[in-house]
């Protein structure tokens, strides 16, 4: 029988991921496959990011927090922490993967060419989903998880921001149950897509050149954007 690395590496991606995904809780034999496709997975996703982060300035973007880069790699510190969160609390794969090799992602900001607002004019006056919420990536890294248990004990960690808190509204977080090790971390909280896939959401918002509320409204999406977007291979 064919690992589901091996297939992921033969391009079977969304297959992979959903027939994990159903697996619920992973059985003992098939986490080392499983973890395997979530490091392959998460080290595409990295670069990816990095791709983004670095074209964001050349399109006018200014971070809505002036000491927050758009995307701060993990160190090898990073990773030992990830090692000692593992022993504290059962981590989803993907979840353990996203700290291991994304770290600290922070879209959210201003930019003209984007049609993002945060600090700048107009303020929103619908609801999410929808062309006022582009839902700039932001994604939590290890430390922000070691901060939250250390705080008292979670069976959620708030990963990011949702879409109101990125355009400076009062909201609420996009979080990821904690305490079972499963392949694939469910994603709560994400408007107009409910309990979806953390591999899922970053896969639609790599797609969207880091800005998956466009997906819900393509026809109004910026220009700009197209070049920030592209097929994931993930």
């Amino acid at each position: 029988m064919t690992s589901y690395y091996g297939r992921y590496l033969r391009g079977e991606h969304e297959a992979v991921w959903a027939e994990l995904r159903a697996l619920g809780p992973l059985p003992d034999e098939l986490w080392e496959d499983a973890a395997a496709v979530a490091e392959e997975t998460m080290v595409r996703v990295g670069q990816h990011v990095a791709r983004i982060a670095a074209a964001l300035p050349e399109l006018g973007w200014v971070s809505s927090d002036r000491l927050v880069e758009p995307h701060q790699p993990p160190t090898g510190a990073d990773n030992a922490l990830v090692d000692s969160l593992v022993t504290r609390v059962g981590l989803p794969l993907s979840l353990e993967a996203c700290l291991r090799h994304v770290g600290e992602v922070w879209f959210a900001g201003d930019c003209e060419l984007l049609f993002l607002t945060y600090h700048q004019e107009p303020t929103p006056t619908t609801l999410p989903p929808g062309p006022d919420y582009p839902d700039p990536l932001c994604l939590g890294n290890a430390y922000h998880l070691a901060y939250e248990l250390d705080e008292g004990p979670a069976d959620r960690f708030a990963l990011a921001p949702d879409e109101l808190h990125k355009a400076n509204l009062s909201g609420g977080t996009h979080d990821v149950p904690l305490g079972e090790v499963t392949a694939d971390a469910d994603l709560l909280g994400v408007a107009g897509r409910d309990r979806v896939g953390l591999v899922e959401y970053l896969r639609t918002s790599i797609a969207w050149g880091g800005f998956p509320g466009w997906s819900f409204r393509p026809e109004l999406a910026p220009e700009a954007l197209i070049t920030l977007r592209c097929d994931p291979d993930f």
